[in-house]
């Protein structure tokens, strides 16, 4: 389960639709109960999509962002506990893509921009060796 707070939600909303017609991406920051599965997502940090060729349907980051980010979370006694990113007019479930490069323990949540707008987004998590859809309270 994810617990997320709306000014994050707003936020990862706002950034899909800025990025617009291309892939955003970013790091969700917070906290994790592995014991119940649930993780709490107080703050996001968006970073740089890498992928140059291909940025409308596929996102890559920088593994100097990724540390970057873990030494943010550190210092602020916080951890990564997911990723989001934007589907431009594409719907907001995971494609084979985002399945290869996911992580057990992590919420990922997929924005679907259509037009520049934000239509829906919902967030998920690895069962075994595919996607399910996950849990998600705003708080």
């Amino acid at each position: 389960m994810l617990k997320i707070k709306k000014e994050a939600v707003e936020e990862i909303k706002r950034q899909s639709e800025e990025g617009y017609p291309y892939e955003i991406c970013g790091f969700m920051l917070g906290n994790i109960d592995y014991q119940n599965n649930i993780r709490e997502c107080t703050e996001v940090y968006q970073v740089e999509n890498q992928n140059k060729e291909r940025a409308n349907d596929r996102f890559e980051i920088d593994p100097k962002d990724y540390i970057k980010v873990e030494d943010y979370a550190d210092k602020k006694g916080i951890s990564i506990i997911g990723i989001y990113h934007s589907h431009p007019d594409h719907p907001d479930r995971p494609s084979q893509t985002d399945l290869m490069f996911a992580q057990p323990d992590m919420s990922y949540i997929i924005v679907s921009v259509e037009k520049g707008k934000a239509v829906s987004w919902k967030s998920w998590e690895l069962d075994g060796d595919k996607f399910k859809q996950e849990e998600v309270e705003i708080i």
